[in-house]
């Protein structure tokens, strides 16, 4: 008796929790992937930048203030150890010798100050773009597609991709993340292959301890000082309390240096007098 015999597959009755479960845990290492990187290299050099401009520019010019009168106050030292013992003053070599001692500090000072011009220099590039929010949303999508560490399995081709949209999302270039979208749509993702039981519960396994890897790495990035800063930053009582503090040190130290350098004109005197 012939008749058409239709072949019968068994499928795992937990075979499509395991592929849903697969889709959410892939879903949420990208999601914190994207996060990290956000941090990294937005967050953290975003409120550095501000935080430069709007508090330790000030700083450094309250440390500018201090060191005049630190030196000041040397040079009164050595004149009046001059003239108690009857020296001559001799300039060229007071000024060497004050030079000399306060080397690292004018270095120290020369490094800030350069930190501060280049934190103006690049004010424009850090900050927020109308794109960021879209830019985050593709970079998220093409981490679930194209990371490695979400699917080892994926092609040469694929493996490419990845190194690419790190540096356009690095660039914050949303353009370019946008055609990569395009070009990962021709490779299908790795784990829409079949595969059997045992190896998506392999894949789970794997997952899960990129994700608690990612969240470690999450929790170590979030604990830097910037989130400090940042706090400060958007707590504009506290931000303009610390400015003012800051203000209020440099005016005292300049009036400090103004006493101190009429005191070193009254020795100079002194010692041509003499």
């Amino acid at each position: 008796m012939g008749g058409h015999h239709e072949e019968q597959y068994y499928i795992a009755p937990d075979f499509e929790i395991l592929y849903r479960e697969l889709s959410d845990l892939r879903k949420e290492l990208a999601a914190l992937f994207e996060e990290v990187e956000f941090i990294d290299r937005v967050v953290i050099p975003r409120t550095r930048n501000n935080y430069l401009i709007k508090v330790e520019a000030l700083r450094v010019e309250l440390l500018h203030a201090q060191i005049n009168v630190m030196k000041t106050r040397r040079r009164i030292a050595i004149l009046r150890f001059c003239i108690d013992r009857g020296e001559a003053v001799l300039w060229n070599d007071i000024n060497y010798r004050i030079e000399s001692e306060f080397k690292e500090w004018d270095a120290k000072l020369a490094h800030e100050q350069a930190q501060i011009e280049n934190a103006k220099a690049r004010f424009s590039s850090f900050a927020p773009s109308e794109d960021e929010n879209e830019t985050r949303v593709v970079f998220r999508t093409l981490c679930r597609k194209l990371n490695p560490e979400i699917n080892p399995d994926q092609s040469d081709e694929v493996k490419s991709l990845w190194p690419n949209a790190c540096a356009a999302y690095a660039n914050g270039d949303l353009f370019h993340l946008k055609a990569l979208l395009i070009m990962s749509d021709d490779y299908p993702d790795s784990y829409d292959l079949p595969c059997n039981v045992g190896a998506m519960r392999e894949n789970q396994a794997m997952l899960k301890e990129h994700i608690a890897r990612m969240r470690a790495k999450l929790r170590s990035a979030k604990s830097h000082p910037v989130f400090e800063w940042m706090t400060l930053l958007h707590d504009s009582e506290r931000l303009s309390a610390e400015q003012n503090r800051l203000r209020g040190e440099i005016s005292r130290m300049k009036a400090q240096h103004a006493a101190l350098f009429d005191m070193q004109k009254s020795l100079e005197l002194r010692g041509v007098k003499r």
